[in-house]
């Protein structure tokens, strides 16, 4: 299959659900098995399992990006099928530790000469109730313990998954998740209809 195909699957399935972005943001983002996994009760408890870890509510943990479609939403990564090279994105929703990351990152924005360079992009991210910890999280006061946790995670995944690179993304509440994930199915819908898909 050619990095193509991801569009034209996601057109498919957009197409299956409506053409309706927030019917598709639930039904494929959040209530469906993700693409890497063979059944939804093994992801059920996968999600119990890292949430436990991370210490947070298990409804509060998903796995996004192209591990739970099977292609990338992302036009700089050309809507680019999940491969063995494809990194896996956990959301983690929590409104108390979003709030704790919030203000150690306030500081960390002020003080790191190693951060200049991501400022604009984190404050973006920030102001979208979203804190993208494979940035930042080395510098928090929880960075070590879920860095702990991100390879303990990585051997919960099993043989075909377990070398992969973990990404965490933190939000404030279920609702600036989905808002993040509308945006995203709202462009490649967008992206899609310009291509003639």
């Amino acid at each position: 299959m050619s990095e193509a195909n991801g569009i034209q699957q996601f057109w498919r399935e957009f197409n299956e659900l409506d053409r309706d972005v927030e019917y598709f943001v639930s039904a494929r983002l959040f209530d469906d098995t993700p693409a890497v996994w063979s059944s939804s009760v093994q992801y059920v408890r996968w999600r119990h399992e890292v949430a436990k870890r991370l210490r947070v509510d298990p409804t509060g943990v998903q796995l996004v990006g192209s591990a739970r479609l099977g292609y990338s939403l992302s036009p700089r990564k050309n809507f680019k099928l999940f491969d063995a090279q494809s990194d896996l994105d956990i959301a983690v929703v929590s409104n108390e530790i979003f709030d704790a990351a919030w203000l150690e990152l306030r500081d960390l924005i002020g003080s790191r000469i190693e951060l200049d360079s991501k400022k604009r992009y984190l404050g973006k991210l920030v102001f979208e109730e979203c804190i993208a910890l494979d940035i930042v999280l080395p510098h928090l006061s929880f960075g070590e313990r879920w860095s702990y946790v991100r390879d303990e995670i990585a051997d919960l995944l099993g043989d075909e998954l377990n070398d992969r690179e973990i990404n965490y993304r933190l939000y404030r509440n279920h609702r600036s998740l989905r808002e993040y994930q509308l945006i995203g199915v709202s462009g490649a819908r967008d992206r899609a209809i310009e291509d003639g898909i």
